[in-house]
């Protein structure tokens, strides 16, 4: 009798050592490098980048007028004396869009992000200094 019982014991550890070790090993097969996905930024954060990111532009682009007594035609030429860099839309990856219209640089701008949609929103930008959100 004590010798089924010692059988018993040693096919049930047996039996749980090898659903450790097959776990282990799915758990080793499916991690790497090659199947890390990065988290996602959730729209909430997004939306609260791309707002900061409209302000600090609009501020360099109001800063830039008063220096040049017109709009820079580009945002890149607010580099690198008034921006260091000019980040992307964080949503899209792509680079925002900027407007100017009026005679010789000295009309309205208009920055916006390239698509409001991922945002859930119709606009998303920033006018003359008014951010605009619908």
């Amino acid at each position: 009798m004590p010798k089924n019982k010692l059988i018993l014991f040693l096919s049930i550890l047996l039996l749980i050592s090898a659903v450790i070790l097959g776990y282990v090993a799915v758990l080793y097969w499916k991690g790497g490098v090659n199947n890390y996905e990065p988290p996602k930024q959730t729209y909430a954060s997004s939306r609260d980048q791309a707002r900061a990111d409209l302000l600090n532009l609009s501020k360099a682009v109001e800063a830039y007028f008063i220096v040049n007594m017109n709009y820079p035609r580009t945002l890149e030429q607010l580099q690198p004396a008034f921006l260091d860099r000019i980040g992307n839309d964080p949503a899209s990856g792509a680079p925002y869009v900027y407007t100017l219209s009026g005679t010789n640089g000295a009309g309205h701008y208009r920055i916006s992000v390239p698509d409001p949609k991922l945002y859930n929103a119709e606009d998303l930008s920033i006018e003359d200094g008014t951010l605009h959100e619908k």
